[in-house]
């Protein structure tokens, strides 16, 4: 997990490198090019568009058809739905209002959502219909006033970027101006013949930066923790957290360099990769005339078992230049996932045209699911969508003003959000038949459709045998042999092996103590679980 972590990282930010390369000054190298554009973030048009403006999106679903509209009801009330945006944006003002319009499963919802320095306010109006498409996000009888509030100091700092003429978060940029110092020269080229500047890797050259990216990390530990910790707290964490996540993160490069589990040797980056990823191709060409012409190309082979294997190719094709962004996109994915007898394929593709007083984009987003056992067609989806916005000097944007009678902070919401009845017979667990002992009481969450049980995590884990890794501020990761389950404190997602899922009781904190359902758990791990209500014991069966 240790490598795992390290790799992904780098992974991640490599594959952006060729989304903002860019050109300044021939006398410089194609690598300094890179990290002056980074570090001026330039990277949109300037003008009255990013400052005063109003401007409107709508999205329809044109199509939907297959097994699951046909048999999920969640997924038949989405046939037709559709949403209109309606936006006023004021950045000198720190101000921005987005009234909302949705067609959905016979009935109309509107609202809005405002953000004001560093609050952002929505009506509950979208509260009820998210709880119409997903049962459980408002509490049973609970009343809520016209307005739920956030305070982040997130916000405020982007307002200060976006009036500055800094797009990217300052954070972001310097951690990946980081990773860009430790791309070797070689994958960068500068053509005077062309006007042009380059950056193409591999696989063996995606493996070489990799390796070379994972050396900075532990040679800058203490820089790059450093740079971790102010993103973290940037996207919304808490400050007090900071030195906290420092000191973690350098701790963790530190032990596994010890112990010899870093990855620093092009064999073990070689074994990372093998049979999760294969860079066929990333090529980003930009001139280095402005306006100019620049092209983005990506391929990526995912998985490749007989479990799951899968593509991913990115392309953009775009003129940029101080006053203007105008192109094309196409992200198309396929995948095959064995098990499951399923294969997916879908393609998002759009254009855009942005000046510094006008802005228009289109996009198509479809969707289709095959069960290739059955030739049953599970799924096709069409979403077509268009926006379009323009540079209004007098644009005027009302929020409405907060108050204890007309709102609630929704991280009261969140933090401490109703307690389900629990009941007050304390199940017991055994595993193999023997009892497991717990240092907090196990106690059971009764739902609409029956109890669920919940356990404290790394209790439940020691037993079963599995690793427990924290990811602040609130992701939990569960390792056993070769499945890993990632779950999030009070939310309903969560992934197995990479697959998204959904769960209907979310993690949760008592005392000092992570409680987490325990069928759930368990049965992703592979074991099975069976409760007996006569004598109020869960049994699990270890496979």
């Amino acid at each position: 997990m240790k490598k795992t972590r390290y790799f992904l990282l780098a992974l991640t930010v490599i594959l952006c490198l060729g989304v903002v390369f860019s050109a300044s000054a021939a006398q410089l190298t194609a690598k300094q090019m890179m990290i002056d554009r980074l570090q001026s973030a330039d990277l949109i048009p300037a003008g009255d568009i990013n400052k005063t403006a109003s401007g409107t999106a709508y999205y329809q679903i044109k199509a939907l058809s297959g097994a699951l509209a046909e048999t999920m009801d969640p997924v038949a009330k989405l046939a037709g739905a559709d949403l209109q945006l309606d936006y006023k944006l004021d950045s000198p003002e720190n101000k921005m209002a987005i009234n909302y319009l949705v067609n959905y499963d016979g009935g109309k919802y509107s609202g809005g959502m405002f953000m004001d320095n560093g609050r952002f306010i929505m009506t509950t109006e979208l509260l009820s219909l998210l709880n119409n498409m997903q049962s459980g996000v408002m509490p049973a009888g609970q009343e809520l006033p016209p307005y739920v509030y956030m305070d982040d100091q997130a916000y405020s700092t982007m307002w200060t970027n976006i009036n500055s003429g800094q797009y990217l978060p300052a954070e972001l940029t310097e951690l990946m101006v980081f990773f860009v110092e430790a791309v070797p020269e070689e994958y960068f080229a500068v053509s005077l013949a062309n006007q042009q500047v380059s950056f193409v890797l591999d696989q063996d050259g995606f493996e070489n930066v990799t390796l070379a990216v994972l050396k900075k990390v532990a040679n800058e530990k203490e820089r790059f923790a450093a740079l971790v910790a102010d993103y973290l707290v940037m996207s919304g964490g808490q400050q007090q957290a900071a030195d906290v996540i420092r000191d973690e993160i350098m701790n963790s490069i530190e032990q596994s360099v010890n112990d010899g589990s870093y990855p620093d040797t092009a064999a073990e980056v070689k074994d990372m990769m093998a049979g999760i990823i294969t860079l066929k191709e990333l090529k980003y060409e930009a001139s280095m005339l402005s306006p100019g012409q620049h092209s983005f190309n990506m391929t990526l082979d995912l998985g490749g078992g007989p479990e799951f294997s899968g593509q991913l190719v990115v392309k953009a094709d775009y003129t940029s230049g101080k006053d203007l962004c105008n192109g094309t996109y196409t992200v198309d994915f396929k995948a095959d996932m064995g098990t499951e007898s399923l294969s997916v394929t879908g393609v998002m593709q759009g254009e855009f045209n942005q000046t510094g007083v006008s802005s228009l984009g289109n996009d198509t987003i479809k969707v289709n699911v095959q069960d290739y056992s059955t030739g049953t067609t599970m799924l096709d989806l069409l979403i077509e969508g268009y926006a379009e916005a323009e540079a209004d000097p007098n644009v005027q944007v009302d929020v409405p003003a907060m108050t204890p009678a007309n709102s609630l902070d929704l991280m009261q919401m969140v933090v401490d959000p109703p307690v389900p009845p629990i009941t007050s017979n304390t199940p017991t667990v055994l595993l193999n038949g023997v009892p497991v002992i717990f240092d907090v009481d196990p106690y059971i969450v009764e739902l609409e459709n029956g109890g669920r049980t919940f356990v404290p995590l790394r209790a439940l884990a020691e037993a079963l045998g599995c690793e427990v890794d924290w990811v602040a501020p609130d992701q939990i990761n569960i390792m056993r042999g070769d499945n890993t389950i990632n779950m999030f404190i009070n939310k309903t997602v969560y992934s197995v092996n990479g697959v998204e899922k959904r769960l209907d009781a979310p993690p949760s904190i008592k005392g000092d103590r992570t409680m987490v359902p325990l069928r759930f758990v368990a049965e992703e791990l592979g074991c099975t679980v069976q409760y007996d209500g006569s004598t109020n014991t869960v049994i699990i069966y270890s496979n």
